[in-house]
C-alpha cells in the first residue's frame, strides 16, 4: 500500500478534530471528535498500530455516547469496557513487548480521560490533556510515525494551554 494514504487519512482526522474545537455545543463537539477519531482509526490500522486504531474506534463510540449530555453511569462503564477490550485485542494482534508498552501509554490516558469527560469539568480535562493525555499519544504517534497524530496532539496541548490562560485571565 502507498504509505501516503494512511498519512492523508490521519491529516483528515486532524482537520476534523481541530474544527471540533469551534463547536459551541457539547453534542457537536463529541460527534466531530468521534468522526475525526474514525479517520485516525483508519490511519493507525493502515500503518499497523493496532492499539491506536482500536482506541480511536473506541473514541468514536465514546463520542456517540457522550454526545447526549446525560451523565449516565452506564455510558462511562461502557466506554471503559470498550477500552479494556481494545487493549486486549491490540495485544493479541501485536504482541511485541515494545508495542505493548507503547500501547499502555494511551490506554492509561484514555481510561482516565473518559472519566474526566464524563464528569464534564473542562479545567480538569485541559490539565490532564496537557499533563498526560497528549504526551502519551505523542510518544505513541512518534514511534508509529503518525504525522497527523503528532500534529493533532501538538494542537491539543496548545489549545488546552490557551484555554487555561484565558480562563485564568478572565478571573
Amino acid at each position: 500500500m502507498n504509505p501516503v494514504i494512511p498519512q492523508v487519512l490521519g491529516m483528515l482526522g486532524l482537520v476534523i478534530i481541530v474544527l471540533s474545537f469551534q463547536c459551541k455545543q457539547n453534542k457537536n463537539f463529541f460527534l466531530m471528535q468521534g468522526f475525526g477519531s474514525f479517520f485516525f482509526f483508519l490511519n493507525f490500522l493502515l500503518i499497523g498500530a493496532y492499539g491506536g486504531a482500536f482506541f480511536n474506534l473506541a473514541n468514536l463510540i465514546r463520542g456517540l455516547l457522550y454526545s447526549k449530555n446525560t451523565k449516565k453511569f452506564w455510558k462511562l462503564l461502557t466506554v471503559e469496557a470498550v477500552y479494556i477490550f481494545c487493549i486486549g485485542f491490540s495485544v493479541y494482534l501485536d504482541s511485541t513487548p515494545r508495542q505493548i508498552l507503547l500501547t499502555l501509554l494511551p490506554f492509561s490516558a484514555l481510561i482516565a480521560m473518559s472519566v474526566f469527560m464524563w464528569k464534564g469539568n473542562t479545567k480538569h480535562i485541559r490539565y490532564f490533556q496537557i499533563g498526560f493525555m497528549s504526551p502519551s499519544w505523542m510518544v505513541y504517534n512518534c514511534f508509529n510515525l503518525s504525522v497527523g497524530g503528532i500534529i493533532c496532539e501538538s494542537f491539543n496541548m496548545i489549545s488546552s494551554a490557551i484555554y487555561l490562560i484565558r480562563e485564568k485571565n478572565n478571573k
